[in-house]
């Protein structure tokens, strides 16, 4: 290096070597800059596609059932062979509570049994990949009408799919579903774990290797709730061994006990091969 490429920082002038060095590092900091800035922008994980339609109230009409969720389930169509196809839509309270305690209100106030009535209620939606519920809130009114029983045809159809071990994340699903960004993970952990405890059913999130989500209802072996004895494991990969039957369009897991929930490694979740995440008896289909 020659005297003319030697530089201090107090001489008035850089060497013409030195600046072009000195631009060239620069350049190559500000293109690794904005190269890590959007690797780390695309890696994040993207927000949930859930809606909650703040401030607008639904009427929907449809049949009650107490069980195995306060839910009501709603005539969607016809299939192919012009047959009546329905959704289950399970029903949640304002805030963090259940709808359970405001469908007794009424019942009580209107001196009715609504179980198998077809009914009209008045209440907010959120809906998330497939999935539908409904906010009922006392204030609202939301027993708009009721009418006649329904008929043994539209009971749930229930199809016994035998106990199996499956792995996923318990969620609360009115966060998950569309009124929390992100209703999920560690993030939501506190809120999720109120939400359940006030009586939101907790659900089980599963992704099979498609990347496609599942959602199961937890409840005890005799369709008592869980809501106290899983409170421990939302937010975190478990394993949860359970009977396993489908209502409908929803999957219900009669889980024995606590003990039939534990914890996993997030290594554990992906089972080659498997429909379901870590599904180690028959997969669901």
């Amino acid at each position: 290096m020659s005297n003319n490429d030697f530089y201090i920082g107090w001489m008035p002038k850089a060497p013409g070597s030195f600046a072009r060095h000195t631009k060239k590092v620069i350049i190559a900091l500000l293109i690794l800059a904005v190269t890590v800035g959007v690797l780390l922008a695309t890696a994040q994980k993207k927000f949930s596609t859930g809606q909650f339609e703040f401030g607008r109230l639904t009427n929907i009409t449809g049949v009650y059932f107490k069980e195995p969720v306060p839910a009501i389930k709603v005539m969607s169509g016809k299939d192919l062979l012009g047959r009546a196809s329905y959704i289950t839509i399970p029903l949640i309270g304002y805030g963090k509570f259940g709808a359970g305690g405001i469908i007794l209100d009424l019942e009580k106030e209107k001196h009715l049994d609504l179980v198998k009535k077809e009914i009209t209620l008045k209440g907010t939606l959120l809906y998330n990949d497939g999935k539908l519920l409904m906010q009922i809130d006392a204030a609202d009114d939301p027993l708009v009408s009721v009418n006649k029983a329904a008929g043994e045809n539209i009971l749930p159809l229930q199809k016994e799919l035998g106990e199996q071990t499956i792995l996923g994340e318990i969620v609360d699903p009115k966060c998950f579903f569309g009124v929390m960004k992100p209703g999920e993970g560690k993030p939501h952990k506190d809120c999720a774990i109120r939400c359940i405890s006030g009586g939101i059913p907790p659900v089980l999130k599963v992704i099979n290797n498609e990347g496609e989500a599942n959602y199961y209802l937890l409840m005890g072996a005799q369709g008592e709730k869980m809501n106290q004895a899983v409170k421990e494991f939302v937010a975190a990969p478990v394993a949860v061994k359970a009977k396993v039957v489908k209502y409908d369009d929803w999957v219900i897991l009669y889980v024995t006990d606590k003990k039939s929930i534990s914890p996993v490694s997030a290594r554990q979740l992906i089972k080659p091969g498997s429909q379901t995440i870590g599904c180690i008896a028959p997969c669901l289909k």
